[in-house]
């Protein structure tokens, strides 16, 4: 189980998602937890209700309530200097549109634009590290940006976190800390569809993922894909709408 304590910076470090009401916090937390068996520690009103996911006690996903609430998933970057990154990612062409804050004593948290439209965050942590568990099944596994420019989301991306993009084959752009590949930049295939970073959780089967996905009201809008080492499916969860992909459990990210 590759069990974390500390991210270095430039990687995702964490994933949270808003929604308006309580009635969708509740039943998106039943989602997830039907889906990868985890447990919710449920914050106070004062805090928006703003919940954590847990994967065999460690942290996984944030969950929160507000009334500009989309759905939208978030993916934060690990940084060691907060105001330092915010400047860049202005610098880098991006709209940093909440500016660094300080989140009680667990860290400090930034929100920006990238320069394709896709929002995206930032956090410098205290005493909350991000993600406790990675690469397993019930866990995210990997990370993809999607847009219609993929070269100017790699030139930000690469010049934000200080990570190279390498292309291993034509069309295929990786960001690598060392040797470790930790998040794709692709071309969007979707007419319609907004940049975005899409967070890939891992599970030990695709089928039964899909069987429940369809029990819960969701949609399957992708059966099976194979991708290096593993295969991914892509659903819709019932309760905002929104583009779920789940990769086949197998080796970590080489």
């Amino acid at each position: 189980m590759p069990l974390l304590d500390s991210h270095p910076s430039g990687m995702p470090v964490w994933i949270d998602v808003m929604v308006k009401t309580s009635e969708q916090r509740e039943r998106l937390m039943s989602f997830y937890s039907s889906l990868f068996e985890w447990t919710w520690d449920v914050g106070a009103e004062e805090i928006g209700f703003y919940s954590i996911a847990q994967h065999a006690g460690r942290p996984v996903m944030g969950l929160g309530q507000s009334p500009a609430g989309e759905g939208h998933m978030v993916t934060y970057f690990s940084t060691d200097d907060i105001e330092a990154s915010a400047k860049k990612a202005t610098e880098l062409g991006g709209n940093v549109f909440m500016p660094p804050m300080q989140v009680m004593d667990l860290g400090s948290m930034s929100l920006a634009l990238d320069p394709t439209g896709a929002v995206h965050g930032l956090w410098q942590p205290k005493s909350f590290a991000g993600f406790g568990v990675v690469y397993e099944a019930n866990s995210p596994g990997w990370f993809d940006h999607v847009s219609k420019d993929p070269d100017l989301a790699a030139s930000y991306y690469s010049g934000l976190t200080g990570h190279p993009v390498i292309e291993p084959e034509p069309g295929m752009k990786i960001l690598q800390a060392g040797d470790q590949w930790f998040a794709s930049i692709s071309y969007d295939q979707l007419e319609d569809r907004p940049s975005q970073w899409n967070p890939i959780y891992v599970a030990d089967s695709l089928q039964r993922i899909r069987d429940l996905v369809s029990e819960m009201g969701g949609t399957v809008v992708l059966e099976e894909m194979p991708v290096p080492g593993s295969a991914i499916t892509v659903v819709v969860e019932p309760v905002m709408g929104t583009f779920v992909t789940v990769m086949k459990a197998g080796e970590a990210p080489s």
